[in-house]
């Protein structure tokens, strides 16, 4: 918890002396100052897990509030002690079917992503486990680079942390990054998932990519190199109000943070990814999801060049990058889930 300060003539995050010109800007809650560049590095929107309807409410909860350090992690949805969670199958599930699903997150983003969907999933029977790749959620000051071995190391260490082994029922579900890097974290952890699902991939931003995908991402990591966490923050507000995305964004986004730090790094691992050598790889079927108003030259490729015959592609209509967390979306996508997992669970048992 933070402390107030008795000098108010640095900064209390960087203790940079404030010029005659700058008082400084002060945290929302303990009231410390922050010098104009620390006031944009831990920005969120306050969830109340009290009065959920309203704060999940974009419409009505939109403030973008820059906290000090130490009040970001005592006002984020996210337990800062902790790299991971489990949410283990429900006491009111009618059986646990031995599926463990590892959720992995989008560029950004952390582990809150997909928690309330992980809740709805332990409903009916799964366990859930939801971690932070390096540079984000509780990771975000860690000092190892996100790469593509540090993601499939971090995947190791879910694995290990959990006592997953070969040939238990445990399938991979990663979004945008988390499926871009999913595909590379599929071939090393082989023998470790029987299935997965994967979401925003569709289109190619690895070799031969468009060129408009190149544009894309060499638009994302500019943005990421030379714009606040905060300006960040704001962007992602703007982009969701003009989509029909409308479940949740909050208490999965919003109000855990952002983290942008390792924007660079970010793009760089999607860039090397290269889904078509390593689809025909994977002797696991995988459940592809995307919207149509999304980005999405490849899909179909992909999906042709998937070994196994059960796997799948659905496209939700008037979708964009955000239908995970649309209301009209989020039933079906999560019933898909779980009839794709029961599959798996007969095939395997």
């Amino acid at each position: 918890m933070s402390t107030t300060t008795t000098d108010a003539s640095s900064c209390i995050e960087c203790q940079k002396s404030f010029g005659c010109l700058s008082s400084g800007d002060s945290c929302p809650k303990c009231k410390n100052l922050l010098c104009s560049t620390c006031a944009c590095k831990y920005p969120l929107i306050v969830f109340d897990p009290a009065n959920p309807d309203e704060s999940n409410d974009t419409t009505k909860n939109n403030t973008v509030e820059s906290f000090c350090k130490a009040c970001f992690q005592e006002k984020s949805l996210l337990d800062f002690t902790k790299t991971s969670v489990v949410i283990e199958p429900a006491s009111t599930a009618a059986t646990s079917n031995g599926i463990t699903y590892i959720f992995a997150h989008g560029a950004g983003g952390s582990r809150a992503m997909f928690g309330p969907h992980a809740k709805i999933l332990a409903e009916k029977g799964h366990r859930c486990i939801l971690f932070d790749f390096p540079g984000h959620g509780s990771r975000m000051d860690d000092e190892q680079l996100l790469t593509l071995e540090t993601c499939a190391t971090t995947v190791q260490t879910i694995l290990t942390e959990y006592n997953i082994k070969p040939g238990d029922k445990t399938i991979y579900v990663g979004a945008s990054m988390g499926a871009y890097v999913g595909f590379h974290i599929l071939k090393e952890h082989a023998t470790s998932f029987q299935g997965g699902i994967l979401l925003d991939c569709g289109q190619n931003v690895g070799p031969g990519a468009s060129l408009k995908a190149t544009l894309g991402l060499w638009f994302l990591k500019a943005m990421t190199n030379n714009v606040s966490n905060k300006s960040m923050t704001n962007l992602m507000m703007s982009a969701t109000k003009k989509s029909p995305a409308d479940w949740k964004l909050i208490e999965s986004t919003f109000g855990a943070g952002f983290f942008f730090q390792q924007g660079a790094q970010q793009v760089e691992c999607m860039k090397m990814v290269a889904p078509a050598d390593l689809i025909p790889q994977l002797d696991m079927p995988i459940l592809f999801f995307n919207g149509s108003d999304d980005y999405r030259d490849s899909e179909n490729k992909w999906l042709e060049l998937c070994q196994h015959k059960s796997s799948e592609l659905k496209v939700y209509e008037k979708g964009d990058h955000f239908f995970s967390h649309d209301s009209k979306c989020v039933d079906d996508m999560l019933e898909r889930f779980d009839k794709f997992s029961k599959a798996l669970t007969t095939t395997v048992s």
